[in-house]
């Protein structure tokens, strides 16, 4: 995964507090942010639209809105881009319950108010919430607004279905012809209710997407079309080429693309175009070692641009060896599928492990492979080498073979030493010769040259 931390400040009696961000719910016109304090207790901020209302420190009670919210509705988990851009440039000022009562009374409507406090009900009792709406119900009911009392008793009802209360004044037959409309066409509860219309969408999004986006857009509420356009396509069984940006109104930049593309791929994995995208932004960022945790993790073979790509990084060698996850491409590299790739992969790869972490540590890497895949030369290669190691006699053929692994300065070892076993030998100083000068050591290189040259003389005496 990509780490990518999300926090967010609340203030709190003229205090910062600062919470690591967990996930973001969409649920309704409310958004539920799930946070956890440095103490490890959960916190919730509540936005309604894009309003914030309140934080509080809570425990999710079991059948509540809130856990409704994280069970049905739009869901973005940590690091989610769209999370940042909807926390970002916010000051969260915590008030006390009877200061966000007197706020959302005086801000929003009676029906509004309903509904944003039967969200409370982790850290409000029932009866709080169930007293303030049959309050607004009576003042509609004496005011003889009918149309706008049932508004509260269906949002009552929304909030708790079992209410006997609500459910005997919502059967009584003054209210048959407006009870009526929200039984029948949900064009007709559109224009009736708003608030209502957008609950019972959120019972099938894929169905009643249409008449969501259009509320969205025309409030310009652009988060949430964002985020309901990304979650009908992770839906979606279907595979078609996209970038995440045509399905969201907010710029990202590319780190945040690449983000995005990994969780989208993460939670929809039979989108095989995410993980082409997804990886071509990573190894597009330089993030190889997420690049191949990507294509581990769900067991996948390479494909050929893949292959390139990943190609072109083991070549680069401006990508540290030590910021890729060896142990994930240990397990990409051994599925069957991907054995076409091997070989030029290793070929890019064990030179550059070798200047990194030495031969005892490749020879562990390539083990599994050898085993199975003994028919490569570069595995060829390693095995004789281990073997030889610790051979004086064969320091020579060691030394020759470090070489071609351009591992000079071992090479160079290898070749001392048999210069001092075999001093009237010339090739192992016509070989000092040859990888001084490969090195771009001219000066060592031609005095090599020069003792070389005057054996090459007194061998011909």
């Amino acid at each position: 995964m990509i780490e990518q931390p999300q926090s967010v400040t609340v203030i709190s009696n003229q205090r910062q507090v600062q919470l690591r961000v967990e996930r973001l719910a969409i649920h309704h016109r409310m958004k539920i942010l799930e946070a956890e304090k440095v103490d490890g207790s959960k916190f919730y901020l509540f936005f309604y639209k894009d309003d914030f209302i309140t934080g509080k420190t809570a425990e999710m009670k079991s059948g509540s809105l809130v856990e409704k919210a994280f069970q049905n509705g739009i869901v973005l988990q940590a690091s989610h881009p769209l999370i940042d851009h909807f926390l970002s440039n916010r000051t969260l000022l915590l008030k006390s319950t009877k200061q966000v009562f007197q706020s959302v009374q005086k801000h929003y409507t009676p029906q509004e108010t309903a509904f944003i406090f039967s969200y409370f009900d982790s850290f409000l009792s029932n009866d709080t919430i169930i007293k303030l709406m049959r309050k607004h119900f009576y003042e509609y009911r004496r005011n003889g607004q009918l149309r706008l009392a049932f508004q509260i008793l269906a949002t009552m009802l929304h909030f708790d279905p079992t209410n006997k209360w609500a459910l005997e004044l919502a059967r009584k037959l003054e209210y048959q012809t407006i009870r009526n409309i929200y039984e029948g066409d949900y064009s007709e509860l559109v224009e009736a209710d708003p608030l209502f219309a957008e609950i019972k969408a959120y019972d099938d999004l894929k169905l009643n997407h249409t008449s969501l986006e259009t509320i969205f857009r025309k409030e310009k509420r652009m988060f949430e079309l964002s985020a309901l356009r990304l979650h009908l396509y992770l839906q979606s069984p279907c595979e078609e080429e996209l970038d995440p940006q045509s399905l969201i109104h907010v710029t990202l930049s590319e780190p945040e693309r690449a983000r995005l593309l990994w969780l989208m791929y993460a939670e929809a994995p039979h989108h095989l175009q995410l993980r082409k995208n997804a990886f071509e932004a990573l190894m597009y960022l330089n993030k190889t070692s997420e690049a191949i945790h990507l294509l581990s993790e769900k067991q996948r073979a390479i494909l050929q641009s893949e292959y390139e790509l990943l190609l072109k990084a083991f070549q680069d060698e401006s990508i540290s060896m030590a910021a890729i996850d060896f142990i994930s491409l240990q397990n990409l590299l051994g599925h069957k599928e991907n054995r076409p790739y091997l070989d030029g992969l290793l070929h890019a790869l064990i030179p550059r492990m070798l200047h990194e972490f030495g031969l005892s540590y490749v020879y562990s890497w390539v083990k599994p492979f050898i085993e199975k895949n003994n028919d490569l030369s570069i595995l060829s290669t390693v095995q004789t080498m281990v073997d030889i190691q610790d051979d004086p006699d064969k320091q020579f053929q060691l030394g020759k073979l470090y070489h071609k692994m351009k591992q000079y300065d071992e090479a160079i070892t290898c070749f001392d030493w048999e210069m001092e076993l075999h001093p009237t030998d010339p090739t192992p100083v016509q070989w000092l010769t040859k990888v001084y000068r490969e090195m771009g050591k001219v000066e060592e290189s031609n005095t090599y040259m020069s003792i070389y040259s005057q054996m090459q003389r007194t061998s011909q005496q």
